[in-house]
């Protein structure tokens, strides 16, 4: 994939026993607040005062910074170093991103995901966060989960409302590769997506 992360796909399709599994990695969780306390300290901080016909603007000392990062104890997180994620891809508007499942609830949730179980996220409001979808039952070959939002969007969220679908007997069934092709043959009854209480931490990874 690139650099940083690699992953190996794992299918999602056919979700009788989810096959996706993860662990939390803790090096790129921590990696990634370095990188964000970097990027908010390092902005610095301007100030501007009036002098009749313009404004001077100047920096705030470079030192600011580096007491704002000694503050957030940024300088006591080990380096960033690359690792090796369990990952796989899901679709999203027909193209392919890559996820990461790391926590999941209720417990029954991170058993099928291999996930760490995380009693807090029962106060998450499934209704209120993304769906992605799990196809169980016969699918296409080549069927993957199929997720509802992605980085960029207004309601991306790494948290997901699981979403079961299943094919209608009868209906042969196809890729499906993105959330409005399954509503759209949901209402024309081919198949059925039913909206569980589980609700999954599973992040995308960025893109490189």
């Amino acid at each position: 994939m690139h650099s940083r992360q690699q992953y190996s796909p794992r299918s999602a399709g056919n979700c009788g026993r989810p096959g996706l599994g993860a662990k939390a990695v803790a090096g790129a969780a921590l990696g990634m607040v370095v990188a964000l306390a970097a990027a908010a300290c390092s902005s610095g901080s301007t100030s501007s005062s009036s002098t009749g016909s313009g404004s001077a603007r100047t920096s705030a000392p470079a030192s600011s910074s580096q007491a704002a990062m000694s503050a957030l104890g940024a300088h006591s997180l080990p380096a960033q170093s690359s690792q090796t994620l369990p990952a796989f891809p899901a679709f999203y508007d027909a193209h392919k991103d890559v996820v990461v499942v790391t926590d999941a609830f209720p417990r029954a949730a991170a058993a099928a995901y291999h996930a760490n179980y995380a009693p807090s996220l029962s106060a998450v409001q499934p209704a209120s966060q993304p769906a992605w979808y799990i196809v169980r039952g016969p699918a296409a070959s080549g069927q993957i989960a199929v997720l509802g939002s992605e980085p960029g969007e207004s309601d991306y969220s790494p948290l997901w409302l699981t979403a079961i679908v299943k094919w209608k007997p009868g209906v042969t069934p196809k890729v499906l590769t993105s959330d409005n092709m399954i509503l759209s043959l949901a209402k024309k009854g081919q198949l059925t997506v039913t909206r569980t209480a589980m609700v999954v931490n599973a992040p995308v990874l960025p893109k490189p």
